[in-house]
């Protein structure tokens, strides 16, 4: 590797794609493995095994551009999927946990959905990781989008 040719930029967006993939990885499989348990193959919650395709993703994207891949689609593949998962959050949660956003039992929450999506950002540790990294991915992303333009 050329040294003078290095930017750390690449290592930066490598190193959030990994950790956002082994976020939903663990989740997704932890919480699919629950329900595999008990004899549920596809769960009443998609979330799970959507984690795990869109990690694997990830990981996918991440290699095919380690190994000299057009990386425009893959940068826009990259913000598309953090988009989706920033979002996909806070709905969720503003549809009152419903396994499949409009569909399926949800609970409620009393009080002001703002303050209620915002108390959500720091709901804990994981959930706070995920959000600021699933957003500075898409900013990095975006940043190298832009900037590689033709």
């Amino acid at each position: 590797m050329d040294l003078r040719t290095f930017d750390p930029l690449y290592v930066v967006a490598a190193h959030l794609a990994v950790l956002v993939a082994v976020i939903h990885l663990a989740l997704g499989v932890s919480n699919w493995l629950t329900y595999l348990s008990g004899g549920i193959l596809v769960p009443p919650d998609l979330r799970w095994p959507l984690f795990v395709v869109s990690g694997l993703a990830l990981v996918g994207g991440l290699v095919a551009a380690v190994a000299g891949a057009d990386r425009r689609p893959l940068y826009l593949g990259g913000i598309a999927l953090m988009v989706v998962y920033v979002i996909g959050y806070f709905a969720w949660h503003a549809s009152g946990h419903r396994p499949l956003f409009v569909v399926g039992r949800g609970t409620h929450h009393d009080g002001s959905t703002l303050a209620y999506l915002a108390a959500h950002v720091v709901a804990g540790p994981v959930e706070t990781l995920a959000l600021a990294s699933e957003t500075g991915l898409a900013l990095v992303l975006g940043y190298l989008l832009y900037r590689e333009r033709d």
